[in-house]
């Protein structure tokens, strides 16, 4: 067992300032020998080790993109409203190298796998007298499933990178372990599904006092979403630097049955549902999302208003309810665009969809409501306004008060770009709640059911198995209510995958994926290297007091979004190429 003494910070945690495995652990008052001899020691060390994963996405990330400009704003889902912002400057246009690794894309975790490999070694040597073995095992199960969780944040990202099973010592590690090379992308995705069901052994059906530590169906859940991930970068991806980024083609299919079973099992297995409590499809989607139940939710990220909380409402609020910053995420027209008619089916642009553009908010999928605020839409207690003049007699009024809506395009710098809001996760209520700096305790969703059937429904349908694709999609869109092509039945061969894709870009909005989607199936080549549009409003009174909407499409973003070929994968570094010359850095860089 390693010797490593730990600080005793006088807050509300213990934290263990172990670094990264090119730093040697510090020493201080409290031994590890109190650490590993006492529960509530060990546990607070464990919760620290939750706290430094990199799964959250409700947080604010801060300058790495833009003070709220979350990783969705990365993506074609929505833009950054702020226009000084890295977001908009820097990653979406595409400006970035070696020098430009910062949050929320780069995560080079090894400071926290040292501590989960750590963990593993003292937590292997623990006997009955500090631990039953039922304890003991439910927390391995915790490390295994974070350290699963922790190389597939960086395999995403970076493709392969050094696997590290132990944490090393400057005294007694070998150099050549010391600053290893990079493994296979491979090889690193083969690791976290072993990982992944070493934690499904080991953890329990489901903690019954502890809400957010993970139960052993997050772990199956993991290996769901990661055999997902290495089956599309296998087919549609290739190989480089002799596998160090892509997968071998002849794989795909064995990471898409592992995805397929891993999904299938939950699903029939779990004990969860797809959250349906409230009569209104729409208001049943937004309140999934802060609810906070157990009936759809696998594992989350809890939050505590006021005592440890975020700041998403503070920088998503729509403007004319904010108390500072907010509507840092502006939707884009093509996400809109993504929901399809409720009345035909169809997508917006279909031949035949029924749209009308002058009501381009009626009739939609109700996913669309229970995620964007657009216009005239009742939040805390008003309605939301983004007229950007009006027009009365004849002349149009541009100015605030009296021609442009509270919430409207011009109304301020920090007002939405693109003519809408998101809703999704935004605290609600009869008048405006003013929300401070941290003190927003929603939960989030991590892992969820919803998410599992996409992924049963993609992978069926890569192994060529259009029925069972059309079974585990037909659920999610009858909770949705639609009523229209419920299996998809219409569609098949590549547009019925495209389709998958789509429900998968609106369901699973704001929360995470889209991004790294588009990465993995390989096209965001062309997803994200487009021109954003919004949709702005202009209000027309007529003679006799009555109002309506003019909508017209306009260029919400000066410069198009690019993504280039070596996006794909992200750079390793300068500074960590500089620090261990063995990890040769990705292909563009």
């Amino acid at each position: 067992m390693k010797h490593c003494k730990i600080i005793l910070v006088v807050l509300a945690f213990v934290t263990i300032s172990c670094n990264d495995f090119l730093n040697e652990p510090p020493l201080d008052r409290i031994t590890e020998s109190d650490v590993w001899s006492d529960k509530d020691l060990m546990d607070t060390y464990i919760y620290q080790i939750y706290e430094n994963m990199p799964w959250d996405y409700l947080k604010d990330f801060g300058g790495g993109a833009g003070y709220g400009a979350h990783r969705d704003a990365l993506s074609d889902l929505a833009m950054s409203t702020y226009s000084w912002t890295p977001a908009n400057n820097t990653l979406r246009p595409g400006k970035w190298g070696t020098v430009n690794n910062s949050w929320p894309l780069d995560w080079w975790g090894y400071f926290n796998l040292w501590k989960i490999n750590y963990s593993i070694e003292n937590l292997q040597d623990l006997g009955e007298d500090v631990l039953s073995t039922e304890e003991r095992d439910n927390r391995l199960g915790e490390m295994y499933f974070m350290r699963a969780y922790a190389y597939f944040a960086m395999v995403k990202r970076y493709g392969g990178v050094p696997i590290i099973l132990e944490p090393q010592d400057p005294e007694t590690t070998p150099e050549e372990e010391y600053f290893p090379e990079r493994n296979s992308e491979e090889e690193v995705y083969n690791q976290v599904l072993t990982d992944a069901q070493l934690a499904f052994d080991l953890l329990p059906h489901r903690w019954t006092a502890f809400k957010g530590r993970a139960p052993r169906w997050a772990a199956k859940a993991l290996e769901s979403r990661a055999a997902l991930y290495a089956a599309s970068i296998a087919k549609y991806g290739e190989v480089q630097l002799d596998g160090l980024v892509g997968i071998p083609a002849s794989t795909a299919n064995a990471y898409y049955q592992v995805s397929f079973d891993a999904s299938r099992e939950l699903i029939n297995e779990g004990g969860y549902t797809l959250f349906n409590a409230y009569p209104d499809p729409a208001e049943n989607y937004y309140h999934l999302f802060v609810d906070e139940t157990d009936d759809e939710s696998i594992f989350v990220k809890v939050w505590l208003p006021y005592e440890k909380g975020h700041s998403y409402d503070l920088y998503n609020t729509p403007y004319s309810y904010r108390v500072d910053w907010g509507s840092s995420m502006s939707p884009t027209k093509g996400l809109m665009d993504s929901y399809e008619i409720l009345s035909t089916g169809k997508l917006p642009n279909d031949s035949g969809s029924g749209f009308n553009p002058s009501l381009p908010f009626d009739n939609r999928d109700p996913r669309f409501k229970g995620t964007l605020l657009t216009n005239g839409d009742m939040f805390q207690g008003s309605a939301i306004e983004t007229w950007y003049a009006t027009l009365k007699d004849g002349e149009i009024d541009a100015e605030p008060g009296t021609g442009k809506g509270k919430d409207g395009l011009g109304i301020h710098p920090d007002a939405t770009k693109t003519g809408a809001y998101v809703r999704k996760y935004l605290n609600d209520g009869s008048s405006p709640l003013l929300i401070q700096q941290y003190y927003s305790g929603q939960d989030c969703i991590l892992f969820r059911l919803g998410e599992i059937y996409l992924n049963a429904a993609e992978a069926a349908f890569e192994l060529g198995r259009e029925v069972e694709a059309r079974d585990y999609i037909e659920p999610v869109r009858s909770r949705a209510g639609l009523t229209m092509d419920l299996r998809l039945d219409n569609l098949s061969g590549m547009d019925l995958r495209d389709r998958l894709r789509n429900e998968r870009k609106i369901e699973l909005a704001f929360e995470d994926h889209r991004y790294w989607d588009v990465r993995r199936w390989r096209i965001a080549e062309e997803a994200l290297s487009v021109q954003t549009f919004g949709l702005r409003s202009l209000r027309n009174i007529s003679n006799i007091g009555d109002v309506s909407f003019i909508y017209d499409v306009i260029f919400a973003e000066n410069e198009k979004m690019k993504f280039e070929p070596n996006h794909y994968v992200l750079p390793i570094g300068q500074d960590r190429v500089n620090n261990n010359s063995k990890l040769l850095e990705n292909p563009g860089y």
